[in-house]
Order: structure tokens, then sequence, then C-alpha cells
């Protein structure tokens, strides 16, 4: 079970690390100015949220109609995750370093990207741990209402997304 599940995290880890580095070669950086967006975001924590992710929660949150009591248990669940993924931040960012060197050296090293990914498997079944106990701390604090219509609200972004393609 464990090899399965090392499996299917090396996957999708190579997935997104594969789709974000064509995203990035497709764009060649136009469009994008760092210096503009590090001053912007000067003075910020070191360790923020996925840019709209604030949106998104505050979306689902009016979508399933929470209460105040659940909207503050939501809040402590989200913490208590962010304080979770702070311990494990330094390893990322060392796999993120050299996961980068790796994607500008001239040819790709197809077996030091496999040693790479192989390394840092603890730490992404840790993240995935993290982000499961979080979604799944999030479902207990729902009624059977709004369980039922945020499942209804994933199956229609499921569908949107699919279409999109």
């Amino acid at each position: 079970m464990k090899s399965k599940l090392s499996v299917l995290l090396a996957g999708a880890v190579l997935s997104l690390s594969l789709a974000s580095t064509a995203a990035l070669a497709s764009n060649n950086g136009v469009g994008v100015d760092h210096d503009r967006q590090d001053a912007k975001n000067a003075g910020h924590h070191q360790q923020k949220s996925k840019p709209g992710m604030k949106a998104k929660v505050k979306k689902m949150a009016k979508h399933l109609a929470l209460t105040d009591e659940q909207r503050e248990q939501v809040k402590v669940i989200n913490q208590q995750a962010k304080e979770s993924r702070v311990v494990l931040q330094e390893s990322m960012q060392g796999f993120h370093q050299q996961r980068k060197a790796l994607m500008m050296a001239e040819h790709f090293n197809e077996q030091a990207f496999i040693d790479l990914q192989g390394q840092y498997q603890e730490s992404f079944a840790q993240i995935a741990l993290i982000k499961a106990k979080k979604k799944h701390s999030f479902i207990m604090i729902l009624t059977e209402a709004q369980k039922e219509k945020m499942q209804s609200h994933q199956k229609h972004e499921r569908r949107r997304m699919h279409l999109a393609e």
C-alpha cells in the first residue's frame, strides 16, 4: 500500500512539475514582471497562500452558507495546516531549487530527476497527509445538506474543467 501511495504521489508531482515547466516554457517569461511582483509582496510573510486561495475559501463559505461558528472553525483548521506546512517549507525550498537547476540544465537528466523525486518522497507524503487531514476536518464541520451541496458543486466544477480542455 505504501509503495502504491509513493508511486501515485511521484506521478502526481512529476505531472505537476512537467505541467508547470511547460507553462513557463510556453510563456517565455512574457507578461511577467517579477520585480513588480516582489515589490508588491514585500513585507508579507514568507509562507503565503496561493493567489486567490482566500477568495476561493470565501466563495465556498458563501456558497455553502457557513455559520459564523463554522467560519471560525475553518480559520482554525487552515491555521493548523499552515503551521504543519511550515515545518516542511525549508525542505521543499531545497527540492524546488534542485528541480529548477535540473530544468535549466543544457540537457535533461532523467535519472537525476527520478533520484530527486525519490529523495523527497517523505516530504511529498507529509504534504499530501496534511492536505487530506485539512479537507477531512473541513468536511466534518459541515451539515449533511452542506456536504451534498459541496459534492454537487465539485461535480459541476469537474465537468466545467473537463469541457474547458
